[in-house]
């Protein structure tokens, strides 16, 4: 591959860590973003700028040999719902034009949810296991969020129909040190980890290391089949074993009581009538209630056999963002 690797979305969680693996392989890396929380590689290129931003972006990606998309806004709830379709959706068309302008192979970190739709699981005790071949509607996804990165996802596709080198990745929630804007997953680990969530739902949820995930997203360029979706996901969890895990590690308590699917919808929309008066953030965002009553178990055999990728146990990545939580002293808030 010739000239560096561009990661946009840089300054988050798992860009961060893909900037981290590129650049102590001695590859040339630039870095894009609109802030940088941590501080980068010393050799790593430093650029601030939105995906949206088209000039400086084009500018980024001139003279690469690939573009690593990693930018988007993966919060389940946020004030300002136009922006989801802003940055996960056209600001993704704006990074495939510029991955094509400078004849750069892309990949395209997507998400696991976008698998997730709107039919309940089947199978024993109403689980159901999905890969790749799953095949959803934008409208049959749970949220504006897995609705956007879908609607990325189609873009994606039909580029590499005519032509452009681009691979889809969907990871699961990383885990791990280094979650300095917290990811959903962050807030949820921080959240158990202080000892102040009453219950629980008899929900699924899949974690995988972020350090095997930025791994796995750099095998996707190097080894990825154009127009080509992989699941870098890790292990699938009962939330209430997670829950228990995370208090161990904290010292806290964990959850005592198993929350009804019915109490978990109705807490949820009273949440959302909430922030709609006052712009705050709901505890439980609809979205995240409409994810936890699907019970859906991810299989990730096509990218262990095709990319290599094989993430190890999470327990040492929960360890260690906890031990990150207590550090900050942000248990204590």
């Amino acid at each position: 591959m010739n000239g560096p690797t561009l990661v946009t979305g840089a300054g988050g969680f798992l860009g961060g860590h893909v900037v981290a693996a590129l650049a102590a392989r001695g590859e040339a890396v630039r870095a894009l973003d609109i802030t940088f929380p941590a501080p980068l590689p010393e050799e790593v290129e430093r650029v601030e700028a939105s995906i949206l931003d088209t000039a400086r972006l084009s500018a980024a990606a001139a003279g690469t040999g690939a573009v690593i998309n990693c930018a988007a806004v993966t919060d389940l709830w946020i004030p300002r719902r136009v922006l989801y379709d802003r940055v996960n959706t056209r600001g993704i068309c704006e990074v495939l034009i510029a991955a094509r302008q400078a004849g750069a192979r892309m990949v395209h970190v997507s998400s696991h949810l976008t698998l997730i739709g709107r039919a309940e699981g089947g199978g024993e005790h109403g689980e159901t296991t999905v890969d790749e071949m799953v095949e959803l509607t934008p409208s049959e996804t749970l949220g504006p969020y897995p609705r956007t990165k879908r609607e990325a996802e189609l873009a994606v596709l039909s580029a590499a129909k005519i032509g452009q080198e681009v691979v889809i990745v969907l990871p699961s929630a990383p885990v791990g040190p280094g979650d300095h804007r917290p990811t959903p997953a962050g807030r949820m680990i921080r959240a158990l980890a202080a000892g102040g969530v009453p219950a629980l739902p008899a929900a699924l949820v899949n974690l995988v290391d972020v350090r095997a995930l930025a791994d796995g997203v750099i095998a996707a360029r190097d080894r990825g089949r154009s127009g080509v979706r992989y699941l870098l996901t890790g292990e699938d969890m009962e939330l209430t074993d997670l829950a228990a895990q995370v208090a161990r590690l904290a010292g806290t308590s964990a959850p005592r009581f198993r929350a009804p699917p019915w109490m978990v919808q109705t807490a949820a929309r009273t949440e959302a009538g909430i922030a709609r008066l006052t712009g705050r953030a709901p505890r439980l965002s609809l979205t995240a209630a409409r994810l936890a009553a699907r019970r859906v178990r991810f299989s990730n055999a096509k990218a262990r056999a095709e990319l290599g990728f094989a993430p190890p146990p999470v327990d040492a990545a929960l360890a260690e963002a906890v031990g990150c939580l207590r550090e900050t002293a942000l248990l204590a808030e």
